[in-house]
């Protein structure tokens, strides 16, 4: 969803954290970001604000990952999306349940990393609501 003339709603973080070149964005997930809160802390589904070094702009990050019982090849995914301030406060008060989270998709860019059972990893960028599922 876009403003007038297709711009973007709101504008998020610099080149750095929310940059076009998924891969470089990615690649810096370590030492350019700074953690900032625990929302969730689960082995198979966690969620945490963090925030870039460069810019100070918050991103929530989803972490779900589900049991391959049989072969041992557990699917990992995880979301990284740039929030505004009253957002991250909501979730860290509770007011934004983090199952909410995926309705904010939708008017801005989202970092997906998808590593399905059995299956390579894929990183990239989308744009839309997406489901957010707890982990089993």
């Amino acid at each position: 969803m876009g403003g007038p003339m297709g711009r973007p709603v709101a504008e998020f973080g610099c080149a750095k954290c929310y940059g076009e070149d998924e891969r470089a964005v990615w690649g810096r997930q370590r030492e350019g970001f700074e953690h900032e809160a625990e929302v969730l802390d689960g082995s198979r589904f966690a969620v945490n604000l963090r925030r870039c070094r460069e810019c100070s702009q918050k991103f929530v990050w989803i972490f779900t990952a589900v049991v391959d019982w049989m072969g041992g090849d557990d699917a990992q995914y995880v979301t990284i999306m740039p929030v505004t301030a009253d957002e991250a406060a909501g979730l860290t008060t509770g007011t934004l349940r983090p199952h909410d989270l995926g309705a904010l998709g939708r008017g801005r860019r989202h970092l997906n990393h998808d590593w399905p059972t059995g299956g390579p990893a894929r990183l990239h960028w989308r744009s839309g609501r997406f489901l957010v599922t707890q982990g089993r």
